[in-house]
């Protein structure tokens, strides 16, 4: 296994997705996943709305139990395609942050409408990220041919960071709900879970929490498969886990093992405010030689992630380095500068693992320096 260092941010391989309701549609995208509904028109432009604070509006369809989406393995520059208004503005929040906003001319000028929806935005649960979005807002028609899907509501492009968005609900898709969706896919894309991509994964706390690794391991989740699996994508489920978390009444149509409760807001909470920065050390010292056959420590892990051990070693010692918890053991005999790892997933909320360094030959000190997520 080659182990990843976190070095930046981290960014999602696949293509581009489209939701849609009892259908599968097939698009090129710039990086992002689109937010759609299966009907046959897209609506006319009406009034741009202003956004509120408050609850979904009654009767909001968001939520349909038979949501489905394909993933395209190649990019087109769709995204990229000619604003209908070149100019952007900046809008300051309240705390300190600001988002570009870039608004269709098919809408009045209206910069108060602008300043309310970053004021939206920044009512969101949220932290630096909220800083690099930029937002444009189209009408239907605009946004579906800007998404390429004549059904599209809203879209988010990676390479942009740009959440593309309807100025109305379609559909009966509120602005408040795209957004914020979207918004959780832009979350990820500035979170780590090294070693796995937090778009498809979710957020290492969150995929810790919900058990992802070892539920991808028995074949229970596809991370980044927004085609036959969609409602089995975890990358799909934290965005719209994200989304509950600000409206909880909003039904849940993904696999029941990622519906969200009350550990699992807590755990997007500290994705979001507190995001984990990269994996823990500890170095387990000693000597081998005749007498002093073998060493050992113990760690406990409360998340999933790689986990590394290096032998720094005197010449001609060699050591079986083993890790071992009641339900998974791994090991290898190495030499000084030597390395493995495994990525591992946790079978117990805090899940305690035996590290052990055996003699094999030789004799002398040794440091054994681990990494591990937490």
């Amino acid at each position: 296994m080659a182990v990843q260092a976190l070095a930046g941010r981290l960014k999602s391989p696949y293509a581009g997705s489209v939701l849609a309701f009892g259908r599968s549609i097939s698009v090129a995208l710039a990086s992002g996943a689109v937010f759609l509904m299966g009907t046959p028109a897209v609506a006319a432009a009406g009034d741009r709305e202003t956004l509120s604070l408050g609850p979904l509006p009654p009767g909001s369809e968001v939520g349909h139990n038979d949501l489905h989406d394909t993933v395209v393995d190649r990019a087109a520059p769709v995204l990229r395609a000619a604003r209908t208004q070149p100019t952007a503005a900046r809008y300051a929040t309240a705390d300190g942050l600001s988002v570009e906003v870039t608004v269709s001319s098919a809408y009045p000028y209206d910069p108060a409408a602008d300043q309310k929806l970053v004021d939206f935005l920044a009512s969101r649960e949220h932290g630096y990220e909220l800083g690099s979005l930029r937002v444009y807002v189209g009408t239907p028609t605009e946004v579906a041919r800007l998404c390429r899907s004549e059904h599209a509501v809203a879209c988010y492009a990676t390479a942009e960071d740009r959440v593309y968005v309807a100025g109305e609900t379609v559909h009966g898709v509120p602005v408040e709900y795209a957004l914020t969706h979207e918004y959780g896919h832009h979350l990820a894309s500035w979170r780590s879970n090294a070693p796995w991509e937090a778009l498809d994964w979710g957020a290492k706390y969150w995929a810790s929490e919900m058990r992802v690794c070892s539920q991808v391991a028995r074949g229970r989740l596809f991370p980044g498969n927004q085609g036959a699996h969609y409602l089995e994508d975890p990358g799909e489920a934290f965005a719209d886990g994200y989304a509950h978390l600000h409206f909880r009444s909003s039904p849940w149509q993904y696999t029941p093992i990622l519906r969200p409760g009350r550990d699992a807001y807590k755990a997007i909470r500290r994705d979001v405010l507190r995001p984990w920065t990269g994996p823990r050390s500890r170095t387990l010292r000693g000597r081998l030689g005749r007498g002093r056959g073998a060493r050992s420590m113990r760690l406990r892990l409360t998340l999933d992630g790689d986990v590394t051990a290096r032998l720094d070693a005197a010449p001609g010692l060699r050591a079986a380095v083993e890790l071992e918890s009641d339900q998974f053991a791994s090991g290898e005999t190495l030499s000084g500068g030597q390395a493995f790892g495994v990525e591992w997933c946790r079978r117990a909320e805090r899940e305690t693992v035996t590290v052990r360094v055996r003699r094999r030959s030789g004799s002398g000190p040794f440091a054994l320096r681990l990494s591990y997520p937490g």
